[in-house]
């Protein structure tokens, strides 16, 4: 009789853990990373009250979920510190001026998308690349971009507005100078 007890409570003990494993890979949080060029720490008003910048949108983001102060740059400029926070390397371990004719982040490397995509996470980036394709014709798709670093969706510009600014959605070029494609 002791026995039946026993094996009845492990079945529940086993059954509540199966549960609450399943219930918790339905679960994820959501995980949203803005980095901004060219905006100041006081900027947002979730950061500074006094802002003149009206940031309704990132202040209820902050105000619903995490804000982090303390933060830093891998990089002084915009693509080594997307480099850096998509891959979590130290820009200087890899040849950052080549993203004009190739991807600077290798195929086989973890970026913080194919992470969280391993762990059931659905991740997309929106905003600009800099951080280099396989180019051979806007005509052609533009392979070795985000959604070939783990982003199962990708909308944006190729670069900086500065230079030549081509609209990207996944591989496929949409847009070109005046000319739609």
């Amino acid at each position: 009789m002791r026995r039946i007890k026993l094996l009845h409570f492990a079945v529940l003990i086993l059954t509540g853990i199966a549960f609450t494993t399943c219930t918790a890979l339905e679960e994820l949080p959501n995980i949203v990373i803005i980095l901004v060029d060219d905006m100041g720490y006081g900027d947002p008003g979730c950061y500074n009250p006094e802002s003149k910048i009206p940031t309704p949108n990132i202040d209820q983001l902050s105000h619903e979920g995490m804000r982090f102060t303390d933060a830093h740059a891998a990089g002084a400029l915009c693509h080594p510190s997307r480099y850096g926070l998509i891959t979590g390397r130290y820009p200087f371990r890899t040849d950052i001026s080549v993203w004009r004719q190739k991807p600077i982040i290798e195929e086989d490397r973890v970026t913080v998308a194919s992470l969280l995509k391993s762990r059931g996470y659905h991740t997309a980036m929106i905003g600009k690349w800099h951080l280099g394709f396989h180019e051979n014709g806007y005509e052609n798709p533009l392979p070795g971009g985000p959604v070939d670093c783990g982003f199962d969706s990708y909308f944006g510009i190729r670069a900086s507005t500065d230079i030549h600014p081509i609209f990207i959605s996944g591989t496929t070029v949409l847009w070109l100078l005046q000319q739609i494609i």
